[in-house]
């Protein structure tokens, strides 16, 4: 009579055999699935707006290009702007090092002006409300700034290059078509390099998205990366899905609208800026203004390194008040440069 234990040992060596069986018929599937994905990923073409200065009178801060400057927001614990502060009111650091401040300004400057579009088909019931409230930010803004206009869905396009002229950018998205995809990532890091060719003393962008990133050639850390390599601050306005309720395992997994809104929030920290998430599209005007009164008003704070070194490292900045700020004031500014 055969021992019990060798029932259990035929029963482990069949269903081994069966799993490898298995394992041999779908792996070459699996296989080309998988080159299928590479391949279409290689075949993509690396998007490019091109770099091309924009013509025209600069205007730039009479310091030196060595300095480093950082556009600085004080609110208080209700949100509105503190203006009225004296350069002795602020202390900054690097990589905890006390610097010495050599320009501070409170002044409105000229911007490089990035808006920066979703033109996908989901934001169709939208665009009317975002078409008029980014007209009407450009309108409140300094007449020396110079604005360029993106729009995105599947693909980023240019729709204008700088220009100071607002009927451009009105016949622009007038004439824009809504539909396709979402390439969020690849739009901000093209957004963000055209910033940088402006010749105002001032980047910024105000991205407008209601989608998750889906079909982008750049990947979430190479468009961070870019972000933090700048000095283009970047408000972010979402109109995303809300957080479903994923119960007691949802802390662990995030959803896709979740990992949108932490990209999103963490690009514009990074960057010294603001990220919007709005309820209904009707709060989008209240949000355009906000953000144009800040650039209007923020403190420009400029020093130059105490570690001369171009070695290309990161150097975190720390920007405080002293004394300390009344209760639920808070300070914001860019985390930081790379060294080059």
């Amino acid at each position: 009579m055969p021992r019990r234990t060798d029932g259990w040992k035929n029963l482990f060596i069949a269903a081994s055999i069966a799993l490898l069986l298995g394992f041999v018929s779908i792996s070459p599937s699996s296989a080309q699935n998988d080159q299928d994905k590479k391949t279409k990923q290689e075949e993509r073409k690396k998007p490019d707006l091109g770099t091309k200065p924009p013509q025209g009178k600069d205007f730039k801060i009479g310091v030196s290009v060595d300095l480093v400057v950082v556009h600085t927001t004080v609110t208080d614990k209700n949100g509105k702007f503190v203006s009225g502060l004296k350069k002795d009111t602020f202390r900054i650091h690097e990589n905890g090092i006390a610097q010495n401040i050599q320009y501070f300004s409170q002044e409105d400057v000229p911007i490089s002006l990035g808006i920066v579009i979703d033109t996908s088909g989901s934001m169709r019931s939208k665009f009317d409300s975002v078409t008029r409230a980014a007209l009407s930010f450009i309108r409140a803004g300094n007449p020396d700034d110079e604005e360029f206009l993106i729009g995105f869905n599947d693909e980023v396009e240019l729709l204008e290059d700088y220009t100071n002229d607002i009927d451009l950018i009105t016949d622009s998205l007038n004439n824009t078509v809504v539909s396709g995809g979402t390439a969020l990532w690849d739009a901000i890091y093209l957004s963000v390099q055209k910033a940088q060719s402006g010749s105002k003393p001032k980047k910024a962008l105000v991205v407008i998205s209601d989608g998750e990133d889906k079909d982008s050639y750049y990947k979430l850390d190479e468009m961070v990366a870019k972000v933090q390599e700048s000095d283009v601050q970047i408000y972010s306005i979402g109109f995303l899905s809300p957080e479903p309720d994923q119960g007691l395992f949802g802390r662990w997994v995030k959803s896709e609208p979740e990992k949108a809104r932490a990209a999103l929030q963490k690009i514009s920290e990074e960057s010294g800026a603001r990220a919007y998430f709005p309820k209904d599209v009707t709060e989008i005007h209240d949000i355009v203004a906000q953000i144009a009164y800040e650039l209007r008003n923020q403190y420009s704070i400029a020093y130059t390194s105490s570690n001369p070194a171009k070695d290309g490292t990161w150097r975190r900045i720390k920007v405080a008040l002293e004394p300390p700020p009344a209760e639920g004031m808070k300070v914001r500014y860019r985390a930081g440069y790379f060294s080059k």
